[in-house]
């Protein structure tokens, strides 16, 4: 899903590492480590290691609404199944990798 970068504000970047952090770099739906800045395990591929690296999303999906309660940290997998309704394009059987 292409994100315009337009529509988030200019400190986005400070507002989401904060949101990460608070989570403790973990995901607030499923639970799963993930890597923070700089971590980045030299055992394994870059498909792999991006799979883990933490995204914040917007509750109501609307990203124009910054407001701390309005965002969740979570993980890429989790990020996709969150906007695999309505709100995206991606239907059920493109998120099945086999």
């Amino acid at each position: 899903m292409p994100v315009n970068p337009n529509h988030y504000p200019r400190n986005w970047s400070s507002i989401a590492l904060s949101v990460k952090e608070a989570a403790h770099w973990q995901c607030q739906c499923c639970g799963k480590k993930c890597y923070s800045p700089g971590e980045k395990p030299s055992n394994l591929g870059r498909s792999q290691w991006t799979a883990d690296i933490l995204q914040v999303h917007h509750l109501n999906h609307d990203p124009s609404q910054n407001q701390i309660s309005n965002l969740q940290a979570v993980c890429a997998a989790c990020h996709l199944n969150l906007h695999r309704s309505k709100y995206s394009p991606v239907s059920p059987g493109q998120l099945k990798l086999f």
